[in-house]
């Protein structure tokens, strides 16, 4: 008798998906998802600085016409940034605009330099935010001009701490005008921004409760008196960006 001879299918990518009404997906699962969308739909990619093929910022243009922003600072590690909702919100580190990124950046680089950016890392003077809200020159230390080098603590790396984030931004985004090779991270300025509205509203409740306490202000702007954590409450919802009033009964 012959033997039975038995074939096995080859499993494709979309074959490790759950079911599309399964919404019990892992994180893995999720980034798959991703990867697949950035090789199925039509999206137009530019680097916006040719000389670095990986380390770069990228334009993304998606076929709806909007276009978002990706930044690629780390291969091996997948440090990245993408200036679309999906990235802000999902806890991947990822998105279908980075996954094109990675597949562009990929064959436009060669194998060679590609092997090399996921070995060695950036080939730039790298500077982001940490996980401690604070400027950081992440690789590039020996390269990066003494200028900038100052700014920073030279054992953490960090923004020295009596050095204001805004003028140092502003400091090392004026040597990057002359030196492709510096980049300041697409993250900061945002991060810039939220600081300032944050101060901003700091500073318009404390300025409130002076006029409260020096009379040219009513002590509450309602029908009736309020109780003082009623007041705390009123304030906290009126100069907080977004807030979250919940009071036990």
């Amino acid at each position: 008798m012959a033997a039975r001879s038995s074939t096995r299918k080859k499993l494709l990518p979309e074959d490790l998906l759950p079911p599309a009404q399964d919404w019990r997906t892992t994180d893995e699962q999720e980034i798959l998802k991703r990867q697949l969308r950035a090789r199925e739909e039509s999206m137009q990619l530019r680097n916006e600085c040719t000389d670095h093929p990986v380390f770069s910022n990228f334009e993304v243009r998606s076929g709806s016409g909007l276009s978002y922003r990706v930044e690629v600072r780390d291969v091996a590690g997948r440090q990245f940034s993408c200036t679309c909702a999906d990235f802000r919100k999902n806890g991947l580190g990822t998105c279908k605009h980075v996954e094109a990124v990675l597949v562009h950046a990929r064959a436009k680089a060669g194998r060679r330099a590609w092997e090399a950016a996921v070995a060695h890392g950036s080939n730039r003077v790298e500077i982001g935010l940490d996980d401690h809200a604070s400027l950081h020159l992440w690789c590039g230390w020996s390269a990066a001009p003494r200028r900038l080098r100052a700014l920073f603590d030279d054992t953490t790396r960090r923004l020295h701490a009596d050095c204001p984030p805004e003028a140092a931004a502003a400091e090392i985004a004026r040597l990057a005008e002359k030196s492709p090779a510096i980049r300041l991270s697409q993250d900061v300025v945002p991060w810039l921004e939220e600081r300032a509205a944050a101060a901003d509203r700091l500073r318009l409740r404390r300025e409130y409760e002076q006029n409260v306490r020096s009379g040219a202000w009513p002590a509450h702007e309602t029908l009736v008196p309020l109780f003082p954590y009623q007041r705390e409450g009123m304030l906290h919802l009126a100069f907080t960006e977004r807030a979250l009033l919940a009071d036990e009964m």
